[in-house]
C-alpha cells in the first residue's frame, strides 16, 4: 500500500517536474526570438514569417529602412523605406501588437475554455 503512493507521488513529482521545465524553456526560447543584434551601424527593426523558410524583414541603416525578402537562398531587397513611411500596425481590438509569452497563452486558452 505504501509503496503504490510513493510511485504515485513520485510519478506525479516527475510530471510536475517536466511541466515546469517546458514552461522555463519556453519563456527562453520566446525571448531568443527577441534578441537584438549587436551590431552598432544596423539592426533588425521587426520581422515576419510568411512561410517555411521565407521571412519579411525590416533592417534599418542609419536613418533609412530597408524591406528585405528572406529565403533559406537568397535576401532580396523589396524595397528602400523613409522612416515616415513605417507605421505602427494595432490589433483588430485596438492593443498594439507584441510578443506573446508562454504564461499569457496559456491564460488566454484557458479563458476560451471556461467560456464554452
Amino acid at each position: 500500500m505504501l509503496k503504490g503512493f510513493f510511485t504515485a507521488a513520485g510519478t506525479l513529482l516527475i510530471v510536475v517536474l517536466i511541466l515546469y521545465l517546458a514552461y522555463v524553456c519556453s519563456k527562453y526560447i520566446g525571448r531568443a526570438g527577441r534578441i537584438k543584434g549587436t551590431s552598432r551601424y544596423i539592426r533588425m527593426a521587426d520581422q515576419i514569417t510568411i512561410g517555411q523558410d521565407r521571412t519579411i524583414a525590416v533592417i534599418q541603416t542609419g536613418t533609412g529602412y530597408l524591406l528585405l525578402g528572406i529565403t533559406a537562398s537568397h535576401i532580396t531587397v523589396l524595397k528602400e523605406l523613409g522612416a515616415e513611411e513605417l507605421q505602427e500596425i494595432e490589433n483588430p481590438d485596438g492593443q498594439k501588437t507584441e510578443f506573446a509569452d508562454f504564461r499569457s497563452v496559456m491564460d488566454r486558452i484557458g479563458k476560451r475554455k471556461r467560456n464554452e
